[in-house]
């Protein structure tokens, strides 16, 4: 009896031995295929996208699935640095925090280097963009400092106005009708000063207005590409899996393939794309399309 218990436990060890190295085999063909599938991806969303995806990796979950991550390097950074000039409210008008335009000079240090061609065209369209808008704000400064020239003018002249009323009451003296003429004189100063006002804040205010709109057009133009570059990648992404998706053969038919992408959505949310292994292959064989295979993904932002 105590024979047969031996003999059983070591079929039972050798069985679990057995297992366990075929589970390893397992593990390792598929991480073969996933760190090529990761290459093959790799290159095909920086040729769909112009060299602005980077840092792809993977991994793989047991029992879930494959995990590829990479970062998508857009305009993302335009919504950011335009929404930093400030709408200040008229009015009255206050000035421009010019210091944050500083802060704009430095993020164009701060490229990194994807392609010396990629890299220049991006500064060159950075560059004349902020020239664009530093040369409004610099006219808009301008305009609020002769504003606040004339408004001290007036308060000097109004000033005088006043001691020339307290002259008049208080020094008996007093030639009167030399006292009157420079009160006519300083009223009509302070009358002509008020209209340069009027038309200095009126400038101002449609000079904010400019920028502004500038500023919104410039945010506006950046979310169409963001949304162009977005959907690059969602072909990129279908066409690969389509093409080369066969090459996950060891890969359990009831498990995904998922994306995190970063940098294709607004703010700091992610992007996951999760598509089932089976709708892969049926995409592989011919069954269903690229298009199709895209819409059948789940798609969140976490």
């Amino acid at each position: 009896m105590s024979k047969y218990k031996s003999t059983t436990a070591a079929l039972l060890l050798c069985t679990a031995v057995s297992l366990q190295a075929q589970a390893s085999d397992e593990l390792d063909k598929i991480q073969r295929e996933v760190g090529i599938m990761e290459k093959i991806l790799s290159a095909a969303l920086k040729q769909d996208t112009d060299n602005k995806v980077r840092n792809v990796s993977s991994s793989y979950l047991q029992h879930q699935g494959v995990v590829f991550s990479f970062d998508v390097r857009g305009s993302s950074r335009w919504s950011t640095v335009f929404a930093s000039v400030p709408d200040a409210p008229l009015p009255p008008m206050p000035d421009i925090d010019f210091e944050e335009l500083t802060e704009i000079e430095v993020l164009g240090e701060h490229v990194q280097v994807i392609s010396d061609a990629v890299v220049v065209k991006t500064q060159e369209a950075y560059q004349q963009a902020m020239e664009v808008m530093r040369e409004s704000a610099e006219r808009v400064r301008e305009v609020a400092e002769q504003e606040r020239d004339v408004s001290r003018e007036i308060r000097d002249l109004e000033r005088e106005k006043r001691d020339l009323e307290f002259d008049r009451r208080h020094d008996k003296d007093a030639k009167e009708q030399e006292l009157e003429k420079r009160k006519q004189a300083l009223q009509a100063s302070i009358k002509e000063l008020e209209k340069q006002q009027q038309k200095l804040s009126q400038k101002q205010q449609q000079m904010r207005k400019e920028l502004a709109e500038k500023k919104q057009a410039r945010v506006k133009e950046q979310k169409q590409q963001l949304a162009s570059l977005a959907k690059r990648v969602d072909q990129s992404l279908s066409l690969t899996l389509c093409d080369y998706g066969s090459g996950l053969r060891n890969l359990p038919n009831d498990e995904h393939v998922s994306f995190i992408i970063r940098g294709v959505s607004e703010g700091k949310t992610e992007q996951v794309k999760v598509f089932k292994k089976s709708d892969i292959k049926k995409c592989v064989v011919g069954d269903i399309k690229a298009a199709q295979l895209l819409e059948k993904a789940s798609t969140y932002s976490f």
